[in-house]
């Protein structure tokens, strides 16, 4: 009986040692999400990177604006521009753009803004706290709790200081992907049209119109 007792007392302390951690993350991830709400319009500029393992595959930089679900995005290969509604890619090399009208789930994979609503359901959590890039941040880990789940793991590396998001790992099937962000602003005044594709400036390209 006294082993029993032991037991149930170790399981019970060890069930609240991770509902506590899991609640300190939950915690985290929710302030995060508040203050890149409240940051309003918003510039990142970010390295995005896939890993096979500990191998990169691929990488390339990026500027991204956003405004809740639109967005506009420059790398050095194609310039996207999102309306909410339709999408614009333009290819410099290919003198070319292609319209489209993105379902909500395919845009939503591209914005990091998603990240706000994914931790809410489905996943287990816990947070720790470490250094990265030299600043202290939490880092959340987050799993899946459900096979059929397309993202299966989360990192999370959030700066202590003003809870922004630095680094944001992902795992759908065996490679990661890794998002550095190297730098973000808000509060920006954006124009009504910021997120539709200038065509004015764009005279001579071919339009590829799909929808």
């Amino acid at each position: 009986m006294k082993r029993l007792t032991l037991l149930f007392i170790l399981h019970f302390s060890l069930f609240t040692f991770h509902f506590a951690f899991a609640q300190d993350a939950m915690k985290v991830l929710d302030i995060t999400a508040d203050r890149l709400r409240s940051a309003g319009n918003v510039k990142i500029e970010y390295k995005a990177s896939i890993f096979a393992g500990a191998t990169e595959k691929a990488s390339s930089t990026g500027t991204m604006w956003l405004q809740q679900s639109k967005m506009k995005l420059l790398t050095d290969d194609i310039t996207t521009w999102y309306n909410g509604k339709t999408r614009w890619c333009y290819v410099p090399s290919a003198k070319e753009v292609s319209i489209d009208e993105p379902s909500k789930k395919e845009m939503a994979a591209m914005n990091p803004y998603t990240f706000m609503d994914i931790y809410k359901k489905g996943f287990k959590m816990t947070v720790k706290e470490t250094v990265l890039r030299g600043e202290a941040v939490y880092e959340v880990y987050l799993r899946a709790r459900y096979a059929k789940m397309d993202v299966k793991e989360v990192y999370v590396d959030i700066r202590k200081s003003d809870y922004q998001p630095l680094c944001i790992r992902v795992r759908e099937d065996n490679d990661w992907q890794r998002v550095s962000i190297l730098s973000f602003k808000g509060g920006l005044q954006l124009g009504d049209t910021f997120f539709d594709f200038p065509e004015k400036d764009f005279p001579n390209v071919l339009i590829n119109d799909m929808r």
